[in-house]
């Protein structure tokens, strides 16, 4: 059975407290006035790649799914860190 600090888990609680608190007074809209002006403009060559209207859509609509993915990237990387190292003899 594993045994699990208290400062551990304490820690965590707080972490996820103060992240939920974060994400949850955040204004994620932009207001109208104050847009980014992202477009073709005079002596500017309109991208083709679309490269930036991905960015704009990642960081701007899906920016909250953007982090919970971070999140799980996280931990399946110190999971698998964890899985793969050696035990001490």
């Amino acid at each position: 059975m594993v045994k699990y600090n208290i400062k551990i888990i304490v820690l965590t609680l707080a972490f996820l407290s103060v992240l939920f608190a974060s994400l949850s007074i955040t204004h994620w809209g932009m207001p109208e006035e104050k847009q980014i002006p992202y477009g073709s403009r005079e002596g500017v060559r309109y991208p083709e790649s679309g490269i930036g209207e991905i960015g704009m859509e990642i960081f701007t609509t899906y920016v909250f799914s953007f982090e919970v993915l971070a999140l799980v990237l996280t931990a399946a990387l110190v999971g698998a860190i964890f899985i793969a190292r050696k035990e001490a003899v």
